[in-house]
């Protein structure tokens, strides 16, 4: 990793994914690992960062009222 936090994607990964000058990826963590993944649209990077909240809603046992509350708290000023 460069001192700007760059990394490179060795070419034979690149070549295998089919990745590109100018492809747009998005980088998460799962545990210890930083994934990148490919998105193809604005609509997908949406997809995939909601899968991650979801994930850690259910981790937390979140329920759908604890979420209705808190956007009733927030709206109020409560």
């Amino acid at each position: 990793m460069s001192t700007k936090g760059q990394v490179v994607i060795p070419k034979s990964v690149r070549d295998q994914l089919n990745l590109k000058e100018g492809d747009k990826l998005v980088a998460f963590t799962r545990r210890d690992l930083i994934v990148l993944r490919k998105i193809e649209s604005e609509e997908s990077i949406l997809s995939i960062l909601s899968q991650s909240v979801r994930e850690r809603i259910k981790n937390l046992d979140i329920t759908k009222e604890d979420i209705r509350e808190a956007i009733s708290t927030a709206r109020t000023g409560t």
